[in-house]
């Protein structure tokens, strides 16, 4: 049997977790000097109100040693592993996970190149092919790197400044965007984050990240930092356009949460 393993930021909720025979890797982050550990959907707390207050604000990756000691654990039940956690381009957990992979054995590490619910969408897939299809682990492996080119993940922001500070952007030009109340449009492309350009207003706003989203998406998450009034707008919107049956809306995590910035707006789709 083949267990799956991601990180925190995929906001997979405990039953999902326990159903679906993934196994969560928690991320740590620190506030002001107090450190926290980010768990599952909707059980992290008031965190945005802590972030909000906070003067410093850190994230820490899950470490080597967290890994090893879960593949150790779960092989010893008898399992194979196939691990995918968020994209190598935005943490270091992915490096973390598959040198303790190789002190283990019998575990397959994957860059997802994703995160939040790009990544969610992941697993769910990978679960229901592992499943379905019987596939060993090296199938498995290759379907994970199949299935990920198939997921995309378009975000929006206040304003640069968390994004500048995490260093997991290039140079993005971005002028008097509070004075002309624009906003940044992101999308998440091969693993790194890519500039689309500005959006005035919250109309407009939604329509680009509504335009990022290919026609015959299957799946959608729409996730949210402290906007859950607009999540819920821009979902309901995207049903109506995208014909699709159910949107799932989840919280953006702490940690993800300390490096995109405040009233964050996010959606991810399956091909």
């Amino acid at each position: 049997m083949i267990a799956i393993v991601t990180d925190s930021t995929a906001c997979l909720t405990q039953a999902e977790a326990r159903s679906w025979n993934v196994s969560v890797v928690p991320h740590e982050y620190r506030l002001d000097g107090n450190l926290y550990t980010e768990t599952y959907e909707g059980e992290n707390g008031a965190y945005a109100a802590a972030i909000r207050r906070s003067r410093e604000r850190a994230s820490l990756q899950a470490s080597e040693e967290r890994f090893f000691h879960l593949f150790q654990n779960l092989r010893r039940q008898g399992m194979e592993v196939l691990c995918t956690v968020l994209s190598s381009r935005l943490s270091g957990a992915y490096s973390a996970a598959a040198t303790a992979a190789q002190r283990v054995g019998g575990v397959a590490v994957v860059d997802s190149q994703l995160t939040a619910g790009g990544l969610y969408l992941l697993i769910a897939r990978l679960r229901g092919e592992i499943d379905r299809r019987q596939l060993t682990l090296s199938e498995a492996a290759e379907e994970c790197t199949s299935l990920r080119g198939r997921i995309g993940v378009a975000f929006s922001v206040e304003n640069m400044e968390a994004l500048r500070k995490s260093r997991r952007i290039g140079v993005v030009r971005q002028s008097v965007n509070a004075i002309l109340n624009k906003r940044p449009v992101l999308l998440l492309e091969k693993g790194g984050i890519v500039s689309r350009g500005l959006a005035r207003g919250w109309q407009e706003r939604m329509e680009r990240l509504c335009g990022e989203i290919p026609q015959g998406a299957e799946r959608l998450v729409v996730q949210y930092y402290e906007k859950k009034k607009e999540a819920v707008q821009l979902a309901a919107e995207l049903k109506q356009r995208m014909n699709v049956p159910q949107i799932l809306l989840r919280e953006i995590g702490p940690v993800l949460s300390i490096h995109i910035g405040e009233d964050a707006l996010a959606v991810s789709w399956e091909k």
